[in-house]
């Protein structure tokens, strides 16, 4: 064909190293070059037919840089906010507000049958076998919870009770006949009164004892020339043998201005607080929010003392668990009065959209919205920040500062709004 065609080439043949000739080689270079080049040619018509069917082959590529260029600002942006307010303060104002995981209590009926049988089979088991059952509170205390809870079924319950005992023909069961008629009664005459709150507890004072090795120790003891609350207020409202003002007191602005104490409002302050632990105080018909109400706090305390006023609480947890719904349970089941009602939701009064969502959720008219007017409000809510001084002020610093004072009056200017 060389001949022929009047190509000149080498026609030098080699042998193999099992003797066989070879043809001619072409060196891999040159393919892939060839290969290069046809790839080449094939992207140039596949961009000269889509320009012709009106295709942009750049457009997710476009759409990729952007998005690339925006993840390398936005970094920079969550570079620079945790430089500035610390990994403390972002992670303390992420939100927890969630409607769906929104626990309520209201069954304090269901409770007051179950108080009411275990009073009586307690009296029923001292008559029979002569051991008492261990009581937390007094009789006092558990009758006015008992009344706080009455209604007409409880009453009907425990008049069956009292007719099922009486036929008994048990002399043994005596106390116990007595306590049930007297429970009944109790109850009954209490069903158009509305559940008060009452402190059964007794005045304590603090005790400390340093012991020979230097450990401190604390008690509580009660306080001995002070057995009731009411006592304990007497004394608080008298003043030094020469007439000075009691340690607590209230003082009016003078047109001076000079602040002085008033005996009139003192006096006011005193005979409420007298009220309040002899005759009880009322909460029905009211509606509270109280945050920061965890196991053992004053917001736990306050919580139940507005329970057993007959009030509807809001009662918000920053550390939402089986084991925090179940506290608040058994908060409502020992202090949930008749009308009373509590909410549990998880809440971080550290976030804005926490406090949005709360009080949107409190003033909402929906189904699944409460619906109420605050009367009250507790923020008990805090972040501690023990250590900090003027020198090393951090990001837990501006936490707790956010949580106890900033979000405090926009939670406040946010219900204020709500309510206009």
């Amino acid at each position: 064909y060389a001949a022929h065609t009047g190509i000149a080439y080498s026609a030098t043949q080699a042998s193999s190293a099992d003797g066989a000739s070879q043809g001619p080689t072409v060196s891999s270079a040159e393919l892939k070059k060839v290969r290069l080049r046809e790839i080449e040619h094939i992207q140039q018509q596949i961009a000269v037919l889509a320009r012709y069917a009106g295709i942009d082959l750049r457009s997710d590529g476009r759409t990729a840089e952007g998005y690339q260029t925006g993840a390398q600002q936005l970094q920079t942006s969550v570079d620079n906010i945790t430089a500035e307010f610390g990994d403390d303060l972002i992670a303390g104002v992420q939100p927890r507000f969630d409607a769906r995981k929104i626990r309520r209590f209201d069954s304090c009926w269901n409770w007051a049958r179950q108080d009411a049988y275990e009073w009586i089979q307690q009296t029923i088991a001292v008559c029979t076998t002569g051991v008492a059952s261990d009581v937390d509170v007094s009789d006092e205390a558990r009758l006015q919870q008992l009344q706080n809870r009455a209604d007409v079924q409880l009453v009907q319950m425990l008049a069956g009770t009292a007719k099922i005992l009486g036929a008994s023909n048990n002399d043994a069961l005596q106390p116990a006949i007595q306590l049930t008629q007297a429970l009944h009664d109790a109850c009954k005459d209490s069903l158009d009164q509305e559940p008060v709150y009452r402190e059964f507890s007794k005045p304590m004072q603090p005790e400390t004892h340093v012991q020979s090795t230097g450990e401190v120790k604390y008690t509580e003891k009660p306080r001995p020339s002070e057995r009731s609350w009411a006592e304990y207020i007497q004394h608080m409202s008298c003043g030094d043998l020469d007439n000075t003002p009691p340690l607590m007191h209230l003082r009016e602005q003078t047109e001076s201005g000079q602040w002085t104490y008033s005996d009139m409002y003192s006096g006011a302050y005193f005979s409420g607080l007298n009220s309040i632990a002899t005759q009880g105080i009322s909460f029905a018909g009211k509606t509270a929010l109280v945050t920061g109400c965890g196991r053992g706090s004053i917001g736990a305390e306050i919580v139940s003392s507005l329970l057993a006023g007959g009030a509807k609480v809001l009662a918000t947890t920053s550390s939402y668990s089986r084991a925090t719904t179940l506290f608040f349970e058994n908060l409502y089941r020992t202090h949930g009065s008749r009308g009373s009602e509590l909410v549990v939701v998880p809440f971080n009064q550290g976030s804005v959209q926490d406090i949005e969502n709360l009080v949107s959720h409190v003033y909402g008219k929906s189904g699944s919205e409460l619906n109420w007017n605050l009367d009250y409000v507790f923020p008990f809510a805090a972040v501690s920040d023990i250590g900090s001084t003027l020198t090393n002020l951090g990001s837990r610093s501006e936490l707790a500062q956010r949580v106890i004072l900033t979000n405090v009056l926009r939670l406040l200017g946010r219900i204020k709004a709500a309510k206009e």
